[in-house]
């Protein structure tokens, strides 16, 4: 089917030009034609123009040797008037008359056969036959013979009696035959010999024309039918052609999402610019981009919202970059710019700041406001590589370290190279640490704000290397984002939370529920839940004995659905549900009003700011009021201060976590702290909800 639509055009371009060669032979025949009867005719019209040249000649040298006879005539007279010259001047004047008798004669049997040949060309026949002139070289020839006669007798008579002859009548007999009418005569066909030739050339000219009109036209016609169709469609078909080249050039070497060059087009830039080292030493720079937590737009809302957040960064980078700077999208969330002419690496980081504070700018989506950031690593050839392989190796090597703090930039140097090989043996180690049982888990209590009652706990997981000893998550959590290793530890952390939770109880200690990170990806299906339904059977607890925390990126997943369904499924059971990091993701009061949540945890970079920023205090306070509005727990996490604690405490806030009550500790230490059952009960006797009412009612 695809092959018909394709082949049609072509098909019928080609029958389209075999008639038009059909017709083209047509048109050279008719052309070569008319060009051989304009060849013919002008072939017949100088024939007659030369024989009409020859006949003016001829009659022209004729009349030049009837003067010389005259001459010669009245020379030999005026001679043979003297008795006294001597026979041997008279003798020669006598032969120049003969010899010119006998020119004028052979002049006139030249002309008569000219005449015959004239009157046999194609164009004289077609001009109207010429009378005068015949009549005119009729009389001449009477006269001019008559003439002849008279000069013959002259030259033949005796001297004597030349001598009596030219003493009666002198030369004047001889003279007015002479000069007057044939020399009249001879001017008349001279010049109308010359009239006819004007004629003959005029006739040629006029039929040359026509051909020639004849020829163009046939040339304009075959244009005009036949050439200008088949150009323009050979044209057309050029320029379809040259599109479809050019369409393939440029998908060929252009993203179709952005716009920007594509890999393949990068490689044979880069290859340029060392090329261009190579020749001049001209410097140049690399900047590798990545997109922080892109995985989580393009899952949460679909890959039409990652779409436009990769359309942003690369409207960023063309608005931030110089015109003379490579952009390029390698694929996926990477992106790379090359930049000639720049060397030094203060300029390099100038311009990757301002590409990370570009792409931080709110992308409008299906009205809302999306939040993207991007780490960057960079390089200098040739300070920092040589080559092709070693400069993406390097450059690769200052993203991963920038990818570790997120929504920054690293230029390499050697640090960077001894953190990422610490790094890819940190992510060899992380496959097995989940079954060799290396992750821990570490506790901080929640307290209770006005009175310090300890309330529960937050799970916090460490990594206990064999060689490195005890690492924080910020080591290692990066590494496994992506990955299918955040499963294992997420069941491992779940299972020693679990082990923990059993002993504090057989101890006759109240910990209070435990709260657990949970990642989307435990939550999308029913692991996560199935997790805690193992712990709970296995270590005979209670639901309500733990607690999840959720981040707000899970209302960008676009399985919120399944996620809603997974907590309503916590929910049943008892399990509180808490809203992590709130304030820095992508909630709205949408849902808000609609996620079942049980808590609100306010970030601990609002937290920080208390005391020296006014808006973060004012955000606090929102955040309290709204979760009082919505019937909701407020937590602050992050608490160091006992100022950051007042404020909380005045502004509403009732739990709190933080450095200012206790670091993380391993179970054995945070056991300590954890009060018995009968104490455990008397306090939650004097801070049950009609304590917390009256403690609400004091503080306003």
């Amino acid at each position: 089917m695809t092959g018909k639509p394709l082949s049609k055009p072509r098909q019928s371009l080609e029958q389209y030009i075999r008639s038009i060669g059909r017709h083209y032979l047509h048109a050279v025949i008719v052309m070569t034609l008319l060009i051989a009867a304009t060849y013919l005719t002008m072939l017949v019209a100088l024939d007659r123009h030369s024989l009409q040249q020859k006949i003016s000649f001829l009659t022209s040298n004729q009349f030049i040797r009837f003067q010389q006879l005259a001459n010669h005539t009245r020379a030999l007279m005026r001679a043979s008037a003297d008795p006294n010259l001597p026979d041997y001047i008279i003798g020669p004047m006598r032969d120049d008359i003969h010899r010119a008798i006998g020119d004028i004669h052979a002049i006139s049997g030249e002309l008569h056969e000219l005449d015959r040949s004239i009157g046999g060309n194609l164009l004289e026949r077609l001009n109207p036959r010429d009378e005068i002139s015949v009549e005119l070289r009729h009389e001449l020839n009477v006269r001019l013979e008559d003439f002849l006669e008279r000069a013959a007798r002259i030259a033949d008579t005796s001297a004597e009696d030349r001598r009596q002859r030219y003493s009666f009548w002198g030369p004047i007999d001889f003279a007015v035959a002479a000069d007057s009418m044939l020399m009249r005569q001879f001017a008349d066909l001279i010049s109308h010999a010359h009239d006819r030739s004007d004629v003959s050339i005029d006739n040629a000219k006029r039929i040359s024309t026509g051909l020639l009109a004849l020829i163009a036209a046939t040339v304009v016609l075959a244009s005009t039918f036949l050439f200008s169709p088949l150009l323009k469609k050979l044209r057309n078909e050029q320029r379809r052609t040259m599109a479809f080249e050019q369409q393939l050039t440029i998908l060929a070497h252009t993203d179709a999402l952005t716009g920007l060059n594509n890999r393949s087009s990068f490689n044979a830039a880069l290859g340029d610019l060392f090329g261009e080292l190579e020749r001049t030493g001209a410097v140049f720079s690399m900047l590798l981009v990545d997109l922080d937590r892109f995985k989580s737009i393009n899952d949460g809302l679909g890959h039409p919202a990652g779409d436009a957040v990769l359309c942003h960064v690369a409207s960023a980078l063309q608005e931030t970059l110089r015109a003379s700077d490579f952009i390029a999208r390698l694929g996926g969330d990477e992106f790379a710019v090359l930049l000639p002419g720049i060397g030094d690496a203060s300029a390099l980081e100038s311009v990757a700041e301002r590409a990370i504070e570009a792409i931080a700018a709110a992308i409008p989506f299906e009205g809302r406001d999306l939040q993207v950031s991007a780490s960057i690593g960079g390089a200098i050839v040739p300070d920092h590589a040589s080559d092709e392989a070693g400069l993406m190796r390097i450059v690769d090597l200052a993203l991963y370290t920038a990818k570790a703090g997120r929504n920054t930039m690293v230029i390499f140097d050697e640090a960077a190279l001894a953190r990422r090989l610490e790094e890819n043996q940190l992510s060899l180690a992380l496959v097995l640490a989940a079954d060799r049982n290396e992750f821990v888990v570490h506790y901080q209590p929640k307290v209770d704000l006005m009175t310090g009652t300890h309330l529960g706990f937050e799970a916090l997981v460490r990594w206990q290397h064999p060689e490195l000893g005890l690492l924080p998550p910020g080591r290692f959590l990066p590494l496994m984002e992506g990955t299918q290793l955040i499963r294992g530890m997420t069941r491992a952390v779940i299972a020693a939370v679990g082990r923990d939770l059993k002993t504090w109880k057989n101890a006759g200690l109240v910990p209070g529920p435990v709260s657990v990170n949970l990642p989307e990806v435990l939550l999308v299906g029913g692991e996560g839940y199935e997790f805690f339904a193992a712990t709970v059977r296995e270590n005979r607890l209670e639901w309500q004995d733990f607690a999840v925390e959720i981040t707000e990126d899970v209302f960008l997943n676009r399985s919120a659905d399944q996620i809603l369904a997974t907590v309503a499924r916590f929910r049943e059971h008892g399990l509180s549900i808490s809203l992590d990091d709130f304030g820095t993701g992508f909630a709205s009061l949408v849902h808000l009003r609609d996620f079942p949540f049980d808590e609100l945890k306010i970030d601990r970079s609002f937290v920080d700011g208390i005391g020296r920023d006014a808006r973060s205090e004012q955000i606090i306070r929102a955040m309290i009021h709204l979760a009082q509005s919505l019937g909701k727990r407020c937590v602050a996490e992050g608490i160091e201060t006992d100022q950051q604690r007042r404020f909380l405490m005045e502004a509403g806030c009732d739990v709190g976590q933080g450095y200012h009550f206790a670091r993380p500790e391993p179970v054995a230490l945070a056991g300590k702290r954890l009060p018995q059952q009968a104490a455990a009960i008397h306090r939650r006797t004097d801070s049950g909800p009609a304590t917390a009412l009256l403690r609400r009612i004091a503080r306003r």
